[in-house]
C-alpha cells in the first residue's frame, strides 16, 4: 500500500489556521516531488471548511491526509494544553540522513516505530531525538529542534537528516533562527534547548540523561 503524505495542522480557538499557507506549500512540494497529484485550491477550502465546522471550544489538532492520487481525508481532536514542564530524551537508535523520505512528511515512518510506541508511556517526556550516522543532531520523531549557543539559536540543516517542519520554516525565515550543523557535544553544551512543531509553536526542554 503507498504511504500518504500528512500535514498536522493548527486550528486554534478562533477557528484560524495560522501556519495554512505553509502547510500547503510544503504538501504541494511534496505531491510534485513524489508523484503524487495536487488538489491545487480545492485542499484548503477542504481545510477552511473542516475548521470552520468544529463546535468544540479551544484550538484543534486537523489531520490531512491525502493519497498518491489525491483523495484526501480529514481527522480533526481538541489539542490538550501542553504541561509546562517538557522534557526530551537521546533516541538509542540513529537516522540514515541520506534517507530520502525523512525529507516529506509521510505514514511510512519505520524509523521512528519504537520511538512512537514508547512515548504514551512516558508522558513527561515530549518526544526523543535523534543523531545520524555521523554524529550529528537531526530531529524529534515529531519536532525540529533547536539549540541556543553563544546568544543565537541554531537547528540542523535538512542535509543532517530531518523534516522542513512549517514552524521551523516561519522561524527561518523570520530570522529566529539559522541552519548550522550540530553535534551531540553541542546539545550538552547548549544555553537553551527548545522544539518546535506546527500544534505546538515553539517551545523549551530540557534535556533528561537517563
Amino acid at each position: 500500500m503507498q504511504p500518504e503524505l500528512i500535514e498536522t495542522i493548527l486550528v486554534d480557538a478562533e477557528r484560524r489556521v495560522p501556519l495554512l499557507a505553509r502547510h500547503l506549500h510544503r504538501l504541494e512540494q511534496s505531491c510534485k516531488a513524489l508523484g503524487y497529484a495536487w488538489g491545487g485550491r480545492t485542499v484548503e477550502s477542504d481545510i477552511m471548511i473542516a475548521a470552520l465546522s468544529l463546535v468544540t471550544p479551544g484550538a484543534h489538532r486537523l489531520r490531512l491526509l491525502v493519497a498518491r492520487d489525491g483523495s484526501r481525508h480529514i481527522q480533526t481532536a481538541v489539542l490538550p494544553p501542553l504541561p509546562a514542564v517538557q522534557e526530551i530524551m537521546l533516541a538509542p537508535e540513529a537516522l540514515r540522513s541520506s534517507e530520502p523520505l525523512l525529507r516529506y512528511k509521510t505514514t511510512y515512518r519505520p524509523w521512528y516505530t519504537k520511538t512512537i510506541e514508547w512515548l504514551p508511556a512516558h508522558p513527561h517526556i515530549f518526544d526523543l531525538v535523534y543523531l545520524n550516522e555521523r554524529g550529528e543532531l537531526c530531529e524529534g520523531s515529531r519536532s525540529n529542534v533547536y539549540l541556543r549557543l553563544d546568544g543565537d539559536w541554531y537547528t540542523p540543516p535538512t542535509d543532517s537528516g530531518c523534516l522542513p517542519g512549517v514552524q521551523r520554516a516561519e522561524l527561518l525565515d523570520t530570522g529566529n533562527v539559522t541552519e548550522r550543523v550540530l553535534t551531540l557535544a553541542d546539545l550538552h553544551a547548549a544555553d537553551e534547548i527548545r522544539l518546535s512543531n506546527a500544534l505546538r509553536g515553539w517551545f523549551d526542554v530540557t534535556l533528561r540523561e537517563t
